[in-house]
């Protein structure tokens, strides 16, 4: 991440995703986000069985 100040009142900063972060976003953080949205439903519906059979 990249972190840039600037001096005045009140005081600013702003922050940036590096190359390196944004290949993070663009690669295995956007095949998850696919993978959720394929089997989000699944996935609640395992948890809340789960959760009923602890009960």
């Amino acid at each position: 991440m990249d972190r840039q100040a600037h001096a005045g009142a009140p005081p600013r900063v702003e922050y940036a995703l590096t190359g390196l972060g944004r290949s993070l976003v663009e690669g295995p953080m956007t095949a998850l986000g696919r993978w959720v949205t394929e089997h989000g439903d699944e996935l609640l519906e395992a948890q809340e069985t789960r959760a009923a059979r602890a009960r």
